[in-house]
């Protein structure tokens, strides 16, 4: 395997263990995108459909989330 395939899948791992130990909801979603996002890109060199479908999957759920959870905090804050 090309060690920049390699190198992918440990970015992934890495940014996915990061995520888990961050205590705000905010910052775990964030994290979590960025490796969801580099297991997609691993998932595609790779030619793996269910690293790839997983990925989008957890990258759809987290934009949403935290879409929505900037929209309340705009509402929330007077101008």
């Amino acid at each position: 395997m090309n060690i920049y395939v390699e190198t992918l899948g440990y970015i992934a791992i890495a940014a996915g263990f990061f995520a888990a130990t961050k205590k705000e909801m905010g910052e775990f979603r964030f994290w979590h995108l960025i490796s969801s996002f580099f297991y997609v890109i691993y998932g595609v060199l790779l030619k793996s459909g269910p690293l790839v479908i997983s990925g989008l999957i957890f990258c759809i759920i987290h934009i949403y989330h935290l879409r929505k959870r900037r929209v309340s905090h705009n509402k929330e804050r007077p101008l």
